[in-house]
């Protein structure tokens, strides 16, 4: 941008008349940024002026600019701590602290304190850029961490006052020879340190945060250097002009402070992004039949209403003798299986790429996890046993070290020095990890990669993973070598089954890429639709018949799904035996079994529909064939394989194929409704359960009977066309003697129950549901809150005081697993829609009991 020079005046455009949005998020973002330096650059030169014509013109330029500053950070991608990239500051020190003085000298040049006698710092520091400067000094997971603190105190106080003291040099008063002495003391204070000039160095109680005393030791300590120089009082005020400025910036940063550590207390330290500031969707719902899946039923009842329409219509003496008007309505309703059949296939698909994405995040995120749980919960003798290679929490530590590495060399700078330490670092020893802990907080982070705001991050991980080291060991040391436990030898066993338990989870995932937005590609063989159904019968088999067998036979015979049932069946009762520690390893390994079973059940869901999806041209082209050749279809047993010509094989195949696969689809969905209305069920049973509950629960025990009915009717359309397609098959082949519109006769009551269940799902869903009072979720939690509060007590166990990571945060993911599991069990989702059980979903996860309650007396007692 070519600006005329001028000491006067400066010309710049306004929004986005200089602006190009290109990668911006927002045009209007570089428009702001381009006014700043504009409207900078006049500052600049307005600052250096020793005659300024308007003072109140520099003050609105100032606000300008630190306005349009404030809507550049807030215009971006928000405040950024650690989960994205874009405008997070990274800077050596020195260059933060000069800007930060120039802008405590901008105040007492524009005179804030004319306009903002209250508060001018915030004023110039709005609160986003406090919480920029409180990402970049202060990274999550340090903001409690005393030894982090003093170390940047410990560097950044001698980089204020080295600031200061090269201002004042420059200061003309201040180099006159009787401000000598002065000033040489002071120049040694700043670079050694009060305890070389003092010889002693003041100490001030304070209250943790960064630079909480400050102001005191300082105050004291110039104070003692005036006296030891004799410094005047002219020189007096003038030095104080300076330091006034100092104690500003000290004031800033510990704003930016305490605001980081405050907001990492209430768990609001978060990337400006709205994924991570929100409670989780129903789409972090893993259970049987979930969300979704319920629809899939209604899709299968319909295939198989319209395969039996169609296969009933190819005997044309339900139609009284007319090929035509058989053809016709075999034609129309198959015309119509081939969007319900695809519309299954591609539903089904992106639930089954659904699932497989949750055991891939499994796989990545919690099973290194669930082995170092159990491996903490082993007594120490046993924890002997166990050589360092397979050691979790070793494991972990490597892992960190090496992200640390691979970052500095990303970053561009070196990572000699923790390689040093990380060498020396005996970490079988409580004493020497500790010593590296230290070396992490005091110096790595605050000091050495003060500019590279990421690999902070990376070194807090490297942090975290030596605390839970660093916990066991102090264990070990507390109780020495101890008995073992009872339950020693099942949690050994279950710990050495997680290599291979975790080999065979990894070779079972499904992690190609997705075309068209539902067929996932890169799969093995055995994962094809193809297979499905035989890998549904096989996991069903391990599952329920096959388990002691495997077992014995060491698991050789178990699929994936019995390993993870096993692996659940022994973390579930470690759990209830060890005072519920394992709570949280135990539902995981719930959701991932459900998730596996999903998965399969899905594909073959997928196999099904698209057997009826081809078998609807199958038989469109039969009926065309049929009424071209003025013929009914018949696979009668008279006639023979050998006595049938290649049409009436082909007749026979179409109709006998359709009859096979319509009738799965129709038991698939019996199925489906069965469970669904055992779980609404369930949830009739929990309402009624309950003293007195509010309006709008009583309306949804309500509705989850009438949810029941009509799943009844359901069911009752499902059998109808059963019927109608296991008689059409015994007519086809003269194993009974029916009369032949028997089985049209069936087909249309089919659609006629069919018809009724949606006209009551219609009444449930604009009339009873539409009633629910929109506070239905905050009133489900008041219902159940005893049990709620129970549940969040047991997943709240185990969590270690010295954790990195935020209380609230800690506390909002004990409630995502309350939410999870009370509504697996209460199954709220089969009776209410996707956005109303979404909205109960939420309500208890935002764990806000006391609003739950509604009475003070009982909040107080929480």
């Amino acid at each position: 941008v070519n600006v005329l020079p001028s000491k006067y005046w400066c010309s710049f455009s306004i929004g986005d008349g200089q602006s190009s949005p290109h990668f911006m998020r927002y045009s209007g973002l570089t428009g702001a940024a381009i006014n700043a330096m504009l409207i900078n650059n006049y500052l600049g030169s307005s600052i250096r002026l020793e005659n300024i014509l308007s003072r109140k013109r520099v003050f609105q330029m100032s606000h300008e600019t630190n306005w349009s500053n404030d809507e550049v950070v807030k215009r971006g991608t928000g405040y950024n701590y650690g989960v994205d990239g874009f405008l997070r500051p990274g800077a050596a020190y020195d260059n933060v602290i000069e800007y930060l003085y120039y802008k405590m000298l901008e105040m007492d040049v524009a005179r804030y304190e004319e306009n903002y006698e209250d508060d001018t710092l915030s004023a110039i520091f709005m609160l986003s850029w406090q919480r920029k400067f409180g990402s970049m000094f202060v990274p999550r997971g340090m903001e409690t961490n005393d030894s982090h603190t003093r170390g940047l105190e410990a560097i950044l106080l001698p980089k204020i006052l080295k600031t200061v003291s090269n201002e004042m040099m420059d200061r003309e008063e201040l180099k006159e020879d009787e401000n000598e002495p002065f000033m040489t003391l002071f120049q040694q204070y700043a670079s050694d340190g009060p305890e070389a000039v003092l010889g002693e160095k003041a100490m001030f109680e304070g209250d943790g945060t960064l630079f909480s005393t400050t102001k005191d030791e300082w105050d004291h300590d110039v104070r003692r250097l005036f006296e030891k120089s004799q410094a005047s009082a002219e020189t007096q005020d003038i030095v104080m002009e300076y330091m006034d400025r100092a104690y500003r910036v000290c004031e800033i940063l510990n704003r930016s402070f305490v605001l980081a550590r405050d907001e990492h207390i209430d768990g609001k330290r978060f990337a400006g992004s709205e994924s991570e500031n929100e409670p989780k969707s129903t789409d972090s719902f893993f259970s049987d039949f979930p969300v979704e899946a319920q629809s899939f039923a209604s899709g299968l009842e319909l295939s198989s209403i319209f395969g039996a329409i169609s296969l009933s219509a190819t005997q044309g003496s339900v139609t009284g003798g007319s090929v035509v008007v058989s053809v016709a309505i075999a034609i129309t309703f198959a015309i119509l299986n081939i969007p319900t059949s695809f519309g299954t296939m591609t539903n089904v698909s992106r639930y089954v790429n659904r699932q497989e994405e949750f055991r891939a995040d499994f796989s990545r995120t919690k099973l290194l996890g669930m082995e170092r749980t159990l491996f903490k919960v082993l007594s120490s003798s046993k924890r002997k046993e166990i050589d360092d290679a397979s050691n979790p929490l070793l494991k972990r530590v490597r892992v960190a070290y090496e992200a640390v590495v691979s970052g500095a060399k990303y970053y561009d700078t070196s990572s000699d020095e923790v390689q040093a330490s990380y060498s020396k670092t005996d970490f079988t020893d409580l004493k020497s990890l500790e010593a590296f802990m230290e070396e992490i907080t005091s110096n790595f982070i605050p000091k050495r990669y003060q500019k590279e705001a990421y690999l902070k991050d990376k070194l807090v991980t490297l942090f975290a993973a030596c605390i839970e080291l660093a916990e066991v060991l102090e264990n070990d040391e507390r109780t020495g070598d101890e008995e073992t436990y009872i339950e020693d030898e099942a949690t050994y066993k279950a710990f050495r089954r997680m290599p291979k338990f975790t080999e065979r989870l990894e070779n079972s995932l499904q992690t190609g890429p997705i075309v068209y937005g539902f067929i996932r590609k890169n799969k093995k063989l055995s994962q094809w639709a193809i297979f499905a159904p035989l890998r549904l019968y096989f996991f069903l088999m391990g599952n329920f018949l096959l388990k002691g067998f495997s077992l014995r036979c060491g698991g050789l015979f178990n699929p994936i799904s019995t390993e993870i049932k096993v692996m659940r069946g022994v973390v579930t009762a470690l759990n209830r035996s060890l005072g519920q520690t394992l709570k949280k390893e135990a539902y995981d390994l719930k959701e991932l079994f459900h998730a596996t079973m999903e998965s399969s059940i899905g594909m073959s869901l997928f196999f099904v529909g698209m057997w009826v999806f081809i078998f609807s041209f199958f038989i469109i082209a039969n009926g065309i064939a049929s009424a071209v050749q003025n013929t009914s279809t018949t696979c009668a047993g008279a006639l023979g394989i050998s006595g049938r010509n290649s049409f009436q094989q082909y007749q026979c195949f179409v109709v006998e194929g359709g009859a096979i696969v319509s009738a799965l689809a129709g038991l698939i969905a019996l199925s489906f409704f069965v469970r669904q209305f055992r779980h609404q069920r369930k949830v009739v049973a929990a309402i009624n359960y309950l003293p007195s509950p509010p309006p709008s629960v009583r309306k949804i025990g309500s509705l989850a009977y009438f949810q029941s009915l009509i799943s009844i009717w359901q069911c009752i359309a499902t059998c109808t066309s059963l019927a109608s397609i296991v008689i059409g098959f015994v007519l086809r082949f003269d194993f009974a003697d029916f009369e032949n519109n028997v089985t049209f006769g069936l087909a249309i009551g089919a659609v006629g129950a069919f018809g009724i269940s949606i006209f009551l799902q219609l009444i449930a869903n604009l009339g009873m549901l539409y009633n629910v009072e929109p506070s239905a979720g905050i009133d489900v939690c008041s219902a159940f809150w005893g049990t709620l509060t129970k549940k969040h007590r047991l997943f709240s166990l185990g969590r270690s005081e010295k954790s990195v990571m935020s209380p609230a945060l800690e506390d909002r993911e004990s409630w995502e697993y309350v939410a999870r599991e009370f509504l697996s069990e209460v199954r709220f989702d089969t009776v209410l829609g996707a956005d109303r059980f979404n909205a109960v979903m939420q309500a208890i996860q935002s764990g806000d009991t006391s609003s739950w309650r509604g009475n003070k007396i009982f909040a107080k007692e929480e």
